[in-house]
């Protein structure tokens, strides 16, 4: 047998990648939308996303419950996301506690938004939100520190 050319040897590797790991439906859609319709706010600081875990469902509901937890620089963000299919909530914890507003913005469709005030404990919710993608928007009350922002993630 005689050897492959690179080319050759590429496209062998190009066939069994897609047949083995295909990219999965719909993914390059949804990556399009959120890099369409991000926000392209410069005074917003992204946080990074260390944490995602699954939460095990009540054995008669059809829900889905997660959590991810968010970090920059010393603010840590804490979701928990329950989704029945027709209706999420996502119930957060800032740590530490501070002055701000969250707005919930849905990255999909008319591009909802609301807000809700963090307690002084550091707990926001949002309740009745339609499922898709969604960013969260971090705006301290007075100027002294810069927005955060979560990438978007699917509710």
């Amino acid at each position: 047998m005689s050897e492959m050319s690179r080319d050759e040897l590429l496209d062998v590797v190009h066939e069994v990648w897609e047949a083995r790991d295909p990219v999965p439906a719909g993914l390059v859609e949804r990556m399009q939308l959120v890099a369409a319709t991000a926000d392209t706010d410069f005074d917003l600081e992204l946080m990074q996303l260390v944490e995602r875990s699954l939460e095990p469902a009540g054995v008669r509901g059809v829900s889905t419950a997660y959590s991810l937890r968010f970090e920059y620089d010393g603010v840590h963000l804490l979701l928990r996301v329950d989704d029945d299919g027709e209706m999420a909530r996502v119930d957060g914890w800032l740590t530490p506690p501070s002055p701000m507003t969250v707005r919930a913005i849905a990255m999909q469709g008319d591009r909802r938004e609301w807000d809700v005030d963090v307690s002084d404990r550091g707990r926001f919710e949002f309740a009745g939100l339609t499922p898709g993608l969604l960013r969260l928007r971090l705006e301290p009350h007075g100027d002294s520190a810069k927005a955060l922002g979560t990438p978007a993630f699917e509710i």
